[in-house]
């Protein structure tokens, strides 16, 4: 029997450490019946997305993205196995970047059975990468700002936020028994992490640790939430150069002597996102119910975060000032000496 599902994400939810182990373990996993395709230049399958998306050149394929559907179908759907095609851009609600899933399920219709699998965590903790993620490129939306929009719209920079809004428009297409829904705090601490889960979903006989790791098996991990706001504050408007941010990483490195977890967000902030989404997310629980009766959202484990936006002292303030002015010292000796040199007859 022939089966295709579709890893559309959410973004920030361990994606391309699943797209890079995968990549670099499709032999083996080929040998167990998943197959990975390879296609285009990225480990991710974000080519299938490009014609919908507004994403990066590097990810065009040669031919259009419903086309390689097509393609996909013709080389795989006759086989007693499993296609796995990842890529979190299919996850987008921006309706200028929506993909078109009616054509998609069309181009796999040879295939025997379909499905389409998402991993969820916690939204103060999905809106915070959303900001560390952009933070790599430019100055995001405050985070006041950005929370604002979410509790409005459910979207946050062409995201879902309110998961609800994702499954309706799954279920315009497909059938609930064909979505499934994970919770990211529960598979991360499964046996074998977030690759554990998605194998033992995927029917696969391998233990997590059998795949040969990328990255150490952590790929694309975000930063010190409170450290890239910090140099974004000191960079704007232009974006926070790498040697802010390692100023800024040192700075907060030297108030905290004890690792401590912090957020952008303030602690009126936090409660307000946890508060109006946990109604949301009980209500999708209740919609997955006949479907997925074992879903669960896990609830925000904010009590162990130590910093949040509206709690850091002035003194880290202080030594970040005092850190630039170290930085730069140096700097302006070397140009004073350069200037002096060219003087000298």
């Amino acid at each position: 029997m022939s089966r295709v599902v579709l890893h559309i994400g959410t973004h920030k939810t361990a994606t391309t450490t699943i797209q890079d182990m995968f990549h670099k373990n499709a032999a083996l996993l080929e040998q167990h019946g998943v197959i990975y395709p390879r296609i285009g230049r990225v480990t991710g399958h974000h080519g299938l997305v490009y014609d919908w998306g507004r994403l990066p050149p590097v990810y065009k394929l040669d031919a259009s993205s419903l086309d390689a559907f097509t393609w996909i179908a013709k080389e795989h759907a006759h086989k007693d196995a499993t296609v796995f095609l990842s890529s979190e851009e299919f996850s987008r609600g921006d309706p200028n970047a929506a993909v078109d899933f009616a054509a998609v399920r069309e181009r796999l219709a040879p295939f025997d059975e379909i499905e389409v699998i998402c991993m969820l965590r916690p939204q103060w903790q999905f809106l915070q990468s959303i900001y560390l993620e952009l933070s790599k490129v430019k100055i995001p939306v405050r985070p006041a700002k950005m929370l604002e929009s979410a509790l409005e719209t459910g979207l946050s920079q062409g995201l879902w936020i309110d998961y609800n809004l994702l499954l309706d428009r799954l279920e315009e297409t497909f059938d609930p028994a064909q979505i499934t829904f994970l919770d990211f705090e529960t598979s991360a601490k499964a046996e074998g992490g977030i690759i554990g889960t998605m194998l033992r979903h995927l029917g696969v006989d391998l233990e997590a640790t059998a795949l040969e790791a990328v990255n150490n098996g952590a790929s694309n991990v975000s930063p010190e939430p409170l450290v890239t706001w910090i140099a974004n504050l000191a960079s704007e408007p232009a974006p926070a150069p790498g040697w802010l941010v390692k100023l800024a990483q040192k700075s907060f490195d030297l108030q905290y002597k004890e690792p401590v977890k912090s957020t952008l967000f303030s602690q009126h902030e936090v409660n307000q996102l946890t508060k109006h989404f946990a109604a949301l997310n009980d209500k999708l629980e209740t919609r997955r119910q006949q479907a997925q009766p074992d879903f669960r959202m896990t609830p925000p484990d904010i009590g162990k975060l130590g910093v949040f936006r509206n709690t850091i002292p002035t003194q880290l303030w202080v030594r970040m000032c005092r850190l630039m002015v170290q930085h730069r010292a140096p700097l302006e000796k070397a140009a004073a000496q350069k200037a002096a040199a060219k003087k000298t007859p």
